[in-house]
């Protein structure tokens, strides 16, 4: 089956919000969509909320939450404006919530729950689309000390596959919007050897109900967060409040004071960038944020921008490919209409951020007031709740490295985390400038896998040779120079012929380069007759290739790729774009593009359409 790209994700979640929306007890949330104000005026009204918040209590005010929950109790006092959603991804379409109503919704969410018998320690699967019903419903599960796990709405595909999976962890609930309600109990009854779940919406949700909310204490698991499984299974993370409460202060540090913070994301509220680097961090430091549906992103991505330009957003994230996206569709006159001037940080991680990407997002943006300076290429993984580095404002983005070689430095580690760079063989500390794997100690650390003790022991308990102190084997290969820290991938994506190791990105970037109509390369290595050989799959963005343009890329591809590398490409093919497979955060997913490339059938289907030459009498 056809993985769903980020592109496709929720096809049908636009419609089906709509509808949630209107029959849901959320009916009650002030909708701004009617109202009509000037930008300047709404700015300045955001701006000096955000300052008030600054002046009396910015941030967690007392000097040692336990938990999330601490922080929701102190927020839920104040009637600020706390979270807006983008109902269809454009400013008039604006619903908010303050921090107040945000408390008080959740307080009905944990009624319901509790309700349906879920008590402190319970897994809840969170799977609402995204919107202030999920921002409240997360609130609700952690209030009454249940665990939240987020994953999309059982839409199709491998959504589905993964939503079963937890399925059959045995969950106490899953909150689900009302139209995906009849879905999840036939899911639930394929597996008749386990209780069925208690299933929350929002028609279950009684106005002003309440339980008494539960103090959690630092070691309690607050979420199981699921890793990408771009080279594998996917794994779940148990994070603690503790490890919340620790990555929300390294942010901070790396962020800085700002009295006039707003925030804006359209990134999935299901991983750790969105639902942590987001939503938990603006609640944690109690400044407004703007939220929209990835959907409603990737349709159009003027629309992120145009929320920038519109709240006067001084903080926002986007991956890599997000930024390469706004430089190719915007459009010359749009440009005019964009302000960029306010952005102060736009943390850019997830996957490998490209060097010529940030060159050709500050290039075209630049005349809309986008201040270089406020790109932050940034290192984390799910493994240590979020963050590890990022670069610090004022300080040069460094290289190393040149050509399709170069490497984009993600910053100084923050002082929370103790970092390794370690030969994974001889678990021995590399030298300076030396490639190894990324070991990293400190608070945000998570407790391990949930439900696998033997993965945890290899990945959270690991010892440099002849010390004792464990650390996270990340299984990202990277060096450290002049102090900061440089991520060259996946050891388990190192391509390895000849008894030399390729870093894929090092050829993907090579090979989309080659064409304009190039957007995505993946490089994989393939066990051959004679060994591990090279394969490349690479996505065409265009009306069609010709027989003569087809021959004459595959040709280009084989000589640069020799030429640079030294390599024979003994498999390769030309795909339609969204065809390589990803997973819901939008890496490849390289095992199953061996499977591809080893088995022309699959492959098939997936290939760009070669259109015959017009012959002319």
């Amino acid at each position: 089956m056809r993985q769903i790209s980020v592109a496709e994700r929720a096809i049908d979640v636009r419609n089906a919000q709509a509808r949630m929306l209107s029959t849901s007890a959320f009916n009650r949330l002030a909708v701004n969509s009617s109202k009509e104000y000037s930008v300047v005026g709404f700015r300045a009204t955001l701006l000096g909320l955000s300052r008030h918040l600054y002046q009396h209590g910015t941030g967690c005010t007392m000097s040692t939450p336990n938990s999330i929950v601490d922080i929701l109790i102190e927020r839920s006092e104040s009637d600020d404006p706390g979270y807006l959603f983008l109902s269809d991804g454009t400013v008039e379409s604006e619903q908010r919530i303050s921090f107040r109503e945000c408390g008080k919704r959740a307080d009905e969410y944990a009624a319901a729950l509790y309700a349906g018998g879920v008590r402190a320690g319970d897994r809840v699967v969170l799977a609402s689309s995204p919107g202030l019903h999920y921002i409240a419903a997360l609130y609700g599960v952690l209030s009454i000390g249940a665990v939240v796990v987020p994953c999309y709405p059982p839409l199709r595909g491998k959504d589905v596959e993964r939503f079963r999976a937890l399925l059959a962890a045995a969950p106490v609930a899953v909150i689900i919007d009302e139209i995906f309600e009849h879905r999840v109990r036939e899911l639930a009854a394929l597996d008749c050897d386990r209780p069925a779940p208690s299933i929350v919406t929002g028609r279950q949700l009684e106005q002003g109900a309440s339980v008494p909310r539960v103090h959690a204490r630092p070691d309690s698991l607050a979420l199981i967060q699921y890793t990408s499984g771009s080279t594998g299974s996917p794994k779940g993370v148990a994070i603690t409040h503790a490890n919340l409460v620790s990555n929300c202060r390294v942010l901070g540090r790396n962020m800085g004071d700002d009295p006039e913070r707003v925030g804006v994301s359209w990134l999935p509220p299901y991983h750790d960038m969105g639902l942590i680097g987001t939503i938990i961090l603006s609640m944690f430091y109690g400044w407004p944020l703007v939220t929209m549906s990835p959907l409603h992103f990737v349709q159009r991505p003027l629309r992120w921008l145009t929320a920038l330009t519109h709240y006067g957003a001084t903080t926002t994230v986007g991956p890599n490919f997000a930024l390469d996206l706004c430089a190719e569709s915007v459009r010359d006159a749009e440009l005019d209409e964009l302000d960029l001037s306010r952005v102060r940080h736009l943390y850019c991680g997830a996957e490998p951020v490209r060097s010529g990407t940030l060159t050709r997002f500050v290039k075209r943006f630049g005349d809309c007031g986008l201040d270089p300076d406020a790109i932050i290429p940034c290192y984390g993984l799910a493994e240590a709740t979020l963050f590890i580095s990022g670069r610090r404002k004022g300080q040069p983005l460094r290289l190393s490295g040149a050509g399709h070689d170069a490497v984009v430095s993600c910053g100084v580690v923050d002082q929370e985390h103790r970092v390794r760079i370690v030969d994974p063989t001889s678990l021995r500390e590399q030298p300076q400038g030396d490639v190894g794997e990324i070991w990293v100690s400190g608070r945000n650390v998570a407790a391990g896998y949930h439900g696998d003790a033997a993965s945890t022991a290899v990945a959270f308990a690991a010892s440099l040779h002849g010390g004792d102190e464990n650390y996270l084997r990340t299984g990202d290969l990277g060096f450290i120079e002049q102090g900061e820290l440089y991520v060259r991938g996946r050891i388990k994506d190192v391509i390895v012929i000849n008894a030399r190791n390729i870093f894929p990105s090092d050829i993907e970037l090579l090979v989309t380069g080659l064409d304009q109509n190039f957007r995505r390369a993946a490089a994989v290595s393939l066990e051959g007759a004679r060994g591990e050989e090279l394969g490349v799959l690479v996505e065409f963005d265009g009306a069609g290739l010709d027989e003569r343009s087809h021959k004459r890329l595959t040709t280009e591809v084989r000589a640069n790729i020799a030429t640079a590398f030294g390599l024979r490409l003994a498999h390769f093919a030309i795909v339609a774009k969204g065809a390589i497979p990803t997973t819901t955060s939008g890496k490849v997913r390289r095992y199953e593009v061996r499977r591809l490339l080893s088995n022309t059938d699959l492959l098939a289907p997936k290939l760009q359409p070669i259109r015959q030459r017009e012959v002319r009498l």
